[in-house]
């Protein structure tokens, strides 16, 4: 089994990621909300540079309250079990490696109050997800499960001009009863490391997709897909 991504590997591959937003997301205003659309990607194909070869779409509509996703792709792994997470980035301007240029590094108490959070889960047989996250609302922190505190991180506080990533993390074959609860609920279920850097690491190639249960540590974030705040 090949080793895990690094704490370091992650803030390489974030601030790839955020650097490459402006081509590939798209804002629509209207009304009381603001609508974008943006490509997904399988994670290695991003640190690649590859984005010719995106592999679904999403979108996020922004209101004052709180933000919602719809996150289709259809070639994820069926039987597996995979959830749906809100990166965000609440002061992406902020950010340490420079504005929009965002890693873990800006999560937490940080000028950037930056947090990811669950939006859904659920076993495949399709790659389609929704969900909704209110401002304010940290019962569904990945960054305190991870962390093992309660109310130690932001939340969502400014979605209408927050840096937000969708990204599915894959935790492998579905199990049964409370531990397939495990996996469709929260970030670490099934992935027998409480170290952040590990269990978020991000795929760099298809041999990082966990295809047996209980690889210890193989949780995968394999596919992302990027929302740029409105412009003003």
């Amino acid at each position: 089994m090949k080793e895990r991504n690094s704490k370091r590997g992650l803030v390489l591959v974030l601030v790839v990621l955020v650097m490459g937003l402006v081509v590939v997301g798209t804002v629509l205003a209207g009304g009381p909300s603001h609508r974008s659309e943006s490509p997904v990607y399988w994670t290695w194909d991003f640190i690649s540079r590859n984005t010719d070869n995106p592999v679904g779409t999403s979108n996020l509509v922004r209101t004052d309250s709180g933000i919602s996703a719809n996150f289709n792709t259809d070639v994820l792994t069926p039987g597996n079990a995979a959830t749906l997470w809100f990166v965000v980035f609440n002061y992406p301007e902020k950010c340490l490696a420079g504005a929009y240029k965002c890693s873990p590094l800006d999560m937490g108490d940080t000028n950037a109050k930056g947090d990811f959070l669950f939006a859904s889960g659920h076993v495949l047989g399709d790659g389609n997800f929704a969900g909704h996250l209110n401002v304010g609302d940290t019962s569904r922190s990945g960054l305190a499960e991870a962390r093992g505190c309660q109310d130690c991180t932001p939340g969502l506080i400014e979605p209408e001009s927050a840096l937000v990533i969708l990204a599915i993390h894959d935790h492998g074959p579905a199990l049964t009863g409370q531990a397939l609860k495990g996996q469709i609920s929260t970030f670490l279920g099934d992935c027998h490391n409480g170290s952040l850097g590990n269990a978020f690491g991000f795929a760099t190639g298809p041999d990082d997709i966990p295809d047996e249960p209980h690889e210890a540590g193989k949780c995968s974030t394999i596919q992302h897909s990027p929302h740029m705040p409105p412009m003003p």
